[in-house]
């Protein structure tokens, strides 16, 4: 049995992603770890898949030899995922120079040496396809060790030489999580694929109760765990597992971009918004703060909001999560409204709160000087404002108010008696009338929601 003193400490070789640059930034390391186990897990569609081919494509582009093994998807697919989404991606990236001029020659020159002076797109996919291999004639994992035994490690196996595998997916054939032999086999296969320095990405599902589908022997066998989840078009990826460093509990946020592939989110901390609003029979403006951020791994959905009523609050959610290419259903909510004099809630607050949740969300603030007033019905409809708030009250609050406002957001209906109200009370800045929240989203944010 030897001492401590005379074992070597274990240095780890990386599989370098030059495109993926926030991966290194993610796991806490320089690339993929030769002979790594990687599990990547996450809901359907949330672009496991996109992510696994992203690597193989970015190794295979340097010469690398990759094999994809489809348990789930067709090779068909595989390809149209790449020709449609990712090639274009990064014929995308390809034409914008790094701003550090130094780091441009570098790369050229990292270039240079692997794979020679030519970088135009096209050579460079066709050697992508060189080196990109997909195999669908494997079984399932049971019959993993052996297809690594007779295909990749035999001297003149065809696939010899590969330096990456990726499973995708390990529940593609419809696996019982509670399967035991099937397991074995794959721990058999991790295990020997250590062994040869080759490393593995193995892509899996989760449950509906968002923990990581199979044993949980599953996650003792790997080396790092990737676990994505939604959060509309962000996608938080944590790293609860990391034999090669530290873990990630906090999120980094990926987002889809406009060609399906996944790239870092420029929005990465939570930022408070806050926007105004009013109460019938006040004599001072309320200030609606709301903070909405990602929740932790292993931590649910929340809402925290002192005073305020938690179904209502949970129904403006489930109306903006209901509209198109916009989802906040799955992120926690810290909001603050202080309602002067003790008052109670009122509809009118709908739509400052629902602006407040989603200005921290964009992290985009709505414009300076802005007062926002509107109940918004199941149908994201706007509604009309009631009689019980009069111009006189809210001219008076404004011009105590020592936030200076010029524009006030309500109802289309309310716009022209609000208006002659106000202007009969002393105040001349702008009531602009909208019909509904979609309208008024645009109207704000015209970026973030698509045509």
């Amino acid at each position: 049995m030897p001492s401590f003193n005379t074992i070597t400490p274990e240095a780890h070789g990386f599989l370098q992603l030059p495109k993926m640059k926030w991966f290194p930034e993610a796991v806490n390391h320089s690339g993929l770890v030769k002979g790594g186990i990687y599990l990547l897990s996450g809901p359907p569609g949330v672009g496991k898949t996109t992510i696994a081919l992203e690597m193989a494509i970015d190794l295979a582009s340097y010469g690398t030899k990759v094999l994809y093994v489809a348990l789930e998807q067709s090779p068909s697919d595989l390809k149209n995922i790449m020709e449609k989404r990712i090639f274009p991606h990064r014929r995308t990236m390809q034409k914008c120079k790094p701003k550090d001029t130094k780091e441009w020659k570098e790369g050229l020159k990292q270039m240079g040496k692997q794979i020679g002076e030519d970088t135009d797109s096209k050579v460079e996919e066709e050697r992508i396809l060189q080196n990109l291999l997909v195999d669908s004639t494997v079984s399932g994992m049971e019959s993993l060790p052996d297809f690594l035994t007779r295909q990749v490690l035999s001297e003149h196996a065809q696939y010899n030489g590969v330096r990456l595998i990726i499973v995708d997916s390990l529940q593609g054939l419809g696996t019982a999580p509670t399967s035991s032999r099937p397991y074995a086999q794959l721990y058999n296969f991790n295990r020997w694929a250590k062994d040869s320095n080759i490393t593995v990405i193995l892509v899996g599902h989760i449950t509906k109760g968002g923990a990581i589908a199979g044993p949980r022997s599953l996650e003792h066998n790997v080396d790092c765990v990737l676990y994505m989840r939604r959060a509309m078009r962000l996608r938080p990826l944590f790293v609860p597992k990391n034999r090669f460093g530290a873990e990630r509990y906090e999120p980094m946020s990926l987002i889809m971009n406009r060609w399906g592939c996944l790239e870092k989110s420029p929005h990465m901390q939570a930022h408070a918004s806050k926007v105004f609003s009013f109460l019938p029979g006040g004599a001072e403006l309320v200030e609606v703060q709301a903070l909405v951020k990602l929740p932790k791994f292993g931590t649910k959905a929340g809402i925290v909001a002192p005073y305020l009523p938690r179904q209502k609050l949970g129904q403006l959610i489930g109306i903006v999560s209901n509209m198109k290419d916009i989802d906040i259903s799955d992120l926690t909510f810290e909001i603050n409204c202080s309602l002067p004099g003790g008052s109670t809630y009122y509809l009118t607050l709908d739509l400052p709160l629902i602006l407040s949740m989603l200005s921290s969300y964009f992290q985009k603030p709505v414009p300076s000087g802005s007062l926002f007033l509107g109940e918004v019905d199941l149908a994201q409809e706007i509604r009309t404002l009631p009689t019980t708030i009069t111009g006189a009250e809210l001219a008076n609050a404004i011009k105590s108010s020592p936030s200076p406002i010029g524009k006030i957001f309500v109802a289309q209906r309310s716009k022209t008696a609000l208006t002659q109200d106000l202007r009969t009370n002393g105040w001349n800045g702008e009531v602009h009338g909208v019909d509904n929240l979609e309208t008024l989203i645009r109207e704000i944010w015209p970026d973030t929601i698509e045509s």
